[in-house]
């Protein structure tokens, strides 16, 4: 398994490779607009705008404007994001305009040091005030502005981030504590983890009663041990599994927060690397996206992340700025096991995937003709295995020869309406 990743980073990193783990949207999407940094900022905000800090981003596609008749405005989602340098809140109004809410001191709208947040589809928003030792309630009322409704919890000693499971229960990681709070949606104290944590920084959840769970996971993600370790937990609060940047092969990290998509895979983004790190379900290491810069696929001390799970949309805040991404489809043809094969015995076609894809494979002949197709199918992450016993459209024995294996990989969100990834090998048989 190591290996395979080593082999996919290794041509991610190669000239001429374009990775597709993430997908930049189609312009008729964007407008050519999937990055935003200080300059867009401050026209939409006033040229007197400057962005200090920022941290955390949420969103969703709030309950009050969906129209549960259709899916087509899934990806319309509400935006917040902590300015914690400005200590205030950004947010978006159905598209319309950006809106500021706070202020920096420690009463009623005001913050010191803002850092995660999450929000429900009933517009309740939680805020990490983390300079006030305190998590504020607020909620998105219909005419796009924030009202605040008070705390929840107590005793915080440096709250950094907060996540909310489908239920409405709220997680905190409560870093000076070295504990994760979870609290009812009634703001009542539901239980309390401290085992295997130590000064955790961020978290993700995702439960089995979201209708966005392909795979019906039920787990937490927390960032830990000063930005360098990642720990999967069930939601009783028990360690499952943990790993950290040496596992990964990396000198330094330093992990920020982290997302979960519709099929558990796990983002975390690395401000000292300048990348966004994804894992599987089981938290085993996939693929590292980006380097510095400021082109596409590429960040500068990425931070806050949100995964829109219905329809794949991915956020991410920068040092500078954002960017917007869909989850796409990736992956290579390991080998053709044995190649040459003999065509008595067949081969097996091993191919790697970094995301949850449809994967179609054709076989075709030296002269171009379709000689074998295997049918569409969905794959989960990880290596797929598909053998050709050598047979061709009708059943027959194949003749000496080279033989091309065509493999088209389709995201299985919204993104597979506009994209495809195509692959391709050869392989020898050798008949009697």
């Amino acid at each position: 398994m190591r290996i395979i990743l080593l082999i996919l980073n290794v041509l991610i990193a190669a000239n001429g490779y374009t990775p597709s783990t993430l997908l930049v949207p189609p312009f008729k999407h964007t407008l050519g607009y999937n990055r935003v940094n200080k300059f867009y900022l401050s026209l939409f905000l006033g040229g007197t705008f400057k962005f200090e800090d920022p941290q955390g981003i949420t969103g969703v596609r709030l309950a009050m404007y969906d129209d549960t008749t259709t899916s087509r405005d899934d990806d319309l989602v509400a935006l917040f994001a902590t300015h914690s340098g400005a200590c205030e809140i950004l947010y978006n109004v159905e598209f319309d305009r950006l809106e500021r809410y706070g202020e920096k001191g420690s009463g009623t709208g005001q913050f010191r040091s803002p850092m995660g947040l999450a929000v429900t589809p009933g517009g309740d928003l939680y805020v990490a005030d983390a300079g006030n030792n305190r998590i504020v309630h607020l909620k998105y009322l219909e005419d796009g502005s924030l009202e605040w409704k008070g705390t929840i919890g107590s005793d915080f000693n440096h709250p950094t981030d907060v996540a909310v499971d489908s239920r409405g229960n709220v997680y905190v990681t409560d870093e000076g504590n070295n504990r994760v709070a979870v609290y009812n949606p009634d703001g009542s104290t539901r239980s309390i983890w401290t085992r295997d944590i130590f000064k955790p920084s961020s978290i993700a959840v995702i439960d089995r009663d979201d209708p966005d769970n392909e795979n019906n996971d039920n787990f937490a993600v927390v960032i830990d041990d000063r930005h360098r370790r990642i720990s999967k937990f069930d939601l009783y609060g028990d360690v499952k599994t943990q790993l950290t940047y040496k596992e990964m092969g990396y000198e330094k990290v330093r992990f920020a927060y982290v997302a979960i998509d519709r099929s558990g895979s796990v983002y975390v983004t690395d401000m000292h690397n300048h990348q966004v790190h994804k894992f599987d379900n089981r938290l085993w290491y996939i693929i590292s996206i980006g380097r510095e810069g400021i082109d596409d696929y590429e960040f500068y001390s990425p931070r806050g992340i949100f995964i829109n799970r219905p329809t794949g949309q991915v956020f991410i805040v920068e040092q500078e700025g954002g960017q917007y991404y869909w989850i796409g489809a990736d992956g290579f043809i390991a080998g053709c096991f044995p190649n040459p094969f003999h065509v008595v015995r067949g081969t097996t076609i091993s191919i790697y995937l970094t995301e949850a894809s449809t994967l179609t494979l054709n076989i075709y002949d030296e002269n171009g003709l379709l000689v074998r197709e295997i049918p569409k199918k969905k794959y989960p992450i990880g290596e797929v295995l598909i053998v050709w016993d050598g047979t061709n459209l009708h059943g027959q024995k194949v003749s000496s020869g080279n033989y091309t294996v065509k493999v088209e990989l389709q995201p299985v969100n919204a993104s597979r309406r506009y994209f495809t990834k195509e692959l391709e090998t050869t392989v020898r048989c050798i008949a009697p």
